[in-house]
């Protein structure tokens, strides 16, 4: 499989039983949030971890089978002007009622993405699924500028946990992933079916997702 481009990435955030969460006055208001506002966008998103490779098993001087661990996706990503309020949200820091700053605050959030690139030739869409992950930014750099402007991107890394609810992302032998992928010229492709699956219910009858707030 070929791909290239990011078309964009779209984030919901839900609850412990992982339905979607639609906090009212913030971008999540609508249910979903696709980064792909005014100079918003995301440069890179990496998946790794899907497999790895087995461990032989050996008897009677050859290999009988490979056995096989979990999967354990991780995704490193950069943003580019990411929503100030859905990149705090993302990474569960909370406001502070007193100065309006926002503050880490644990357990993470349940964070379901969605990232879509193109096929390389047919321009097709490639949807690369999470229904659980959690997001942390480890670091925060700062650059003087000098005759070139210092710029500094939002690098998060995510770990897929498994999903949220025990009937999906579901293998053919009812075996549950972190990790699902699909084409949207794949036989019996729904966008919809595949957004209410990944996003907790979720349902396009709703607007996408809210205006930037910068």
């Amino acid at each position: 499989m070929s791909k290239h481009g990011i078309v964009h990435a779209t984030f919901a955030l839900l609850d412990d039983n992982g339905d979607i969460l639609k906090p009212t006055g913030t971008p999540f208001a609508d249910g979903i949030y696709v980064a792909d506002h005014n100079k918003e966008g995301f440069t890179q998103i990496n998946v790794t971890g899907i497999e790895a490779a087995g461990t032989p098993q050996y008897a009677d001087n050859a290999i009988k089978f490979v056995s096989y661990g979990q999967s354990q996706p991780t995704i490193a990503m950069t943003a580019l002007e990411l929503n100030w309020i859905v990149n705090n949200m993302l990474k569960g820091f909370t406001q502070s009622a007193n100065t309006g700053a926002w503050v880490r605050q644990l357990p993470k959030p349940h964070v379901a993405m969605i990232a879509e690139s193109q096929a390389k030739f047919d321009d097709l869409s490639i949807y690369e699924c999470f229904n659980n992950i959690e997001i942390v930014e480890e670091a925060s750099n700062n650059s003087t500028d000098t005759n070139a402007q210092a710029d500094y991107a939002t690098a998060f890394n995510a770990t897929a946990l498994k999903p949220l609810k025990s009937d999906i992302f579901l293998a053919a032998n009812g075996v549950q992933q972190p990790y699902m992928i699909a084409k949207s010229t794949d036989k019996g492709f729904d966008k919809d079916k595949l957004y209410a699956e990944v996003f907790g219910g979720y349902s396009a009858s709703s607007p996408a997702s809210s205006p930037s707030n910068g």
